[in-house]
């Protein structure tokens, strides 16, 4: 049996010092110092370029350089992802496009050749078959989401087989295991004993594959970095990378992935509600996160580019079209007031800073769609519709045993 463990970590473009500073000592540094410790430790890691880029802005040049000793000991595997971790199925082609290739940029500048990724990571697995196109013609190998997109149900994938994705030559997807993953995420197994008794019970010509924040490891759970260090010092699971599952598991078989993240409900899927944590039916405020999001995209796209601060303000918005915004506003079960309002205000900046070049009507209609996300936010927080909505969810989706991110 193998165990291919998939850790993603990121950190949105708006984090302050301080957040960064306190994650990267309890849990980057760590997850870098227990890899360097156990030669046959391996993961396959996604690092979205916002955070490698903090990383340098910050001096954390030691975590920079460990990331990279890994990866040329093929320790680490890096997939590639969208630079500010934007969901990617609800993003027009071109912005796609350009926040994978941003991300592309900015990585091989700090890892240089070690950052060559075959495989693709989807923020917040957020998958659909459109995606799975661009991704094959960027020309990438795989991609990994999670297992409700198999089928729509828990527990079908058999994890003794390789999967490609139909109609799509020589492309193939992994699925992510829930619910190891989810007791990695919720504390279910904060040492090596707790692991290895349900690990007994898999079939041992399977592959077991995780995936999880990498933020779990010492940060979200402090203490739970011990799980790595005494599974690497035990010998008893053989860990492989993503793509080395391939030489061990040769049999191939077809199927049809259905649109999801790794967040989706099989009965969210029933009701084709593929992201609800970024675009709910009836989120009054996802609504215009959206119409926001989609104005600003198409003015800038309508913008001379040799215009004073167009570079400016394409930077700006790259950044703000982070998931975060529209995370924290869906109540499912994730809520902050302030969050929501300083994604609009990143959202919105991108063309402020532009008002000289654009027609009033238009600057207009964006401050008005800011002002609305922000009014409707502290509306839902302080009539209590946004604690009613998580405690809802909570109730009917017991598995999500806290507010952490879930996966």
């Amino acid at each position: 049996m193998f165990w291919s463990n998939f850790i993603h970590i990121y950190q949105p473009p708006t984090q302050t010092f301080e957040i960064v500073e306190k994650v990267t000592n309890e849990s980057y540094r760590t997850l870098v110092r227990i890899l360097q410790k156990f030669d046959k430790a391996k993961i396959t890691l996604n690092i979205n370029a916002s955070l490698t880029e903090q990383f340098a802005k910050y001096r954390f040049d030691d975590v920079i350089g460990g990331l990279k000793e890994l990866a040329q000991d093929r320790r680490i595997e890096f997939t590639a992802s969208a630079k500010y971790h934007p969901i990617l199925p609800l993003l027009p082609d071109k912005e796609i496009k350009r926040q994978i290739e941003l991300n592309t940029e900015t990585n091989r500048k700090y890892f240089g050749d070690n950052y060559s990724p075959t495989g693709f990571f989807p923020p917040e697995m957020c998958y659909s078959e459109h995606i799975a196109k661009i991704i094959k013609d960027l020309g990438y190998k795989w991609i990994i989401i999670d297992e409700v997109g198999f089928n729509g149900k828990l527990g079908q994938v058999k994890n003794d087989k390789i999967y490609k994705i139909k109609n799509l030559e020589n492309f193939f997807i992994f699925f992510k295991e829930r619910n190891f993953s989810a007791g990695l995420t919720y504390g279910k197994y904060p040492g090596f004993n707790e692991f290895i008794a349900d690990i007994n019970d898999l079939n041992k010509n399977y592959y077991l594959l995780t995936g999880t924040d990498g933020e779990i490891y010492g940060h979200h759970r402090p203490g739970q970095e011990l799980l790595l260090s005494e599974t690497y010092e035990s010998g008893l699971i053989n860990t492989c990378t993503i793509s080395e599952l391939f030489r061990h598991y040769k049999e191939i078989n077809e199927v049809n992935p259905l649109s999801c993240s790794w967040s989706t409900w099989e009965k969210e899927l029933k009701e084709d509600i593929p992201f609800p944590q970024w675009n709910y039916p009836g989120n009054e405020i996802h609504k215009l996160q959206w119409e926001l999001a989609y104005l600003i995209i198409d003015l800038l796209n309508n913008t001379d580019k040799n215009s004073e601060n167009y570079e400016i303000a394409r930077d700006l918005l790259d950044k703000g079209l982070h998931s975060c915004q529209w995370w924290w506003a869906s109540a499912r079960p994730w809520w902050d007031t302030g969050m929501i309002k300083k994604g609009a205000e990143q959202l919105y900046s991108s063309i402020d800073i532009l008002k000289e070049t654009l027609d009033l009507t238009d600057t207009k209609k964006a401050f008005d769609l800011k002002e609305k996300i922000v009014k409707n936010a502290k509306i839902y927080w302080e009539s209590g519709k946004a604690t009613k909505l998580k405690q809802e969810y909570m109730k009917e989706f017991t598995e999500v045993e806290n507010e952490l991110s879930f996966g």
